[in-house]
């Protein structure tokens, strides 16, 4: 048996720091109850999205240089804190074609412009083939940042960007808009339908201060047309239906 003495030495090295007692404790006997606070109204995060887009610095400028000033100021959205660089659109704003990319790849953020590299090659040399200068066209992604690690945007973030976009739009109003890709054309014609239901055919773009319709034409993304021989076929054709269409209205 222990002595008292050899007890409490056993139990601090055990690590023991309570006495118990033999009489049991209710711990629930005249137990306050604990206030209840009335929960928080729910905002949706549309409305929440609706209630950023409708003071958006973007609606707030009247030409390409405010715009781009804009985006370099904005802090709404953290995409920009984890981009290497911010994509700003290329060309000028009053040409009649307008190239919509995708979301900034790793090869875009990394030297800060839109269509970069490989990207470049492949849209100047399929312009190149319809005579349409690359140069004449203006060029912009779909959003001004990469997402971090290439991850797919969220529709929040697509959201707070997006009206960058529409307000350059409404301020130049072009007559022909190309998408690169099937995001940009899911996203402008507000439309959830598979790619295959869009591509290979001219589409009407609508939206608020535009009194008339734009045309738009979804084409595969450069990185697609890229490595499948197929797709450059299909997309040839498109250019060619594009060249014919843009001739026809001249």
């Amino acid at each position: 048996m222990y002595d008292h003495l050899s007890l409490l030495q056993l139990y601090s090295e055990w690590g023991i720091d309570e006495n118990l007692t033999s009489v049991s404790i209710n711990h629930l006997e005249n137990r306050k109850p604990i206030p209840t606070l009335p929960l928080p109204k729910k905002q949706s995060v549309s409305t929440k999205i609706i209630t950023k887009t409708n003071r958006h610095s973007a609606f707030q400028t009247n030409n390409l240089q405010e715009i781009n000033q804009a985006i370099l100021e904005f802090k709404d959205c953290s995409l920009k804190n984890t981009a290497m660089n911010t994509i700003l659109s290329v060309g000028d704003p009053k040409s009649h074609i307008y190239i919509i990319g995708d979301v900034p790849d790793a090869d875009e953020d990394r030297s800060g412009r839109v269509f970069a590299d490989t990207g470049n090659f492949w849209l100047e040399q399929m312009l190149d083939n319809i005579d349409i200068s690359l140069d004449a066209c203006f060029r912009i992604p779909l959003v001004p940042w990469r997402p971090p690690g290439g991850r797919q945007i969220s529709t929040n973030e697509l959201e707070l960007c997006l009206p960058f976009l529409y307000k350059l739009l409404i301020l130049y109003q072009p007559r022909y808009i190309l998408t690169i890709g099937q995001l940009p054309a899911k996203t402008l014609l507000k439309t959830p339908v598979n790619f295959n239901q869009l591509k290979n055919q001219w589409h009407s773009f609508t939206y608020s201060g535009i009194p008339n319709p734009i045309q738009l034409f979804p084409l595969h993304h450069l990185s697609q047309i890229n490595i499948n021989a197929k797709i450059r076929q299909v997309t040839w054709k498109n250019l060619l239906y594009i060249r014919a269409t843009i001739d026809k209205n001249t």
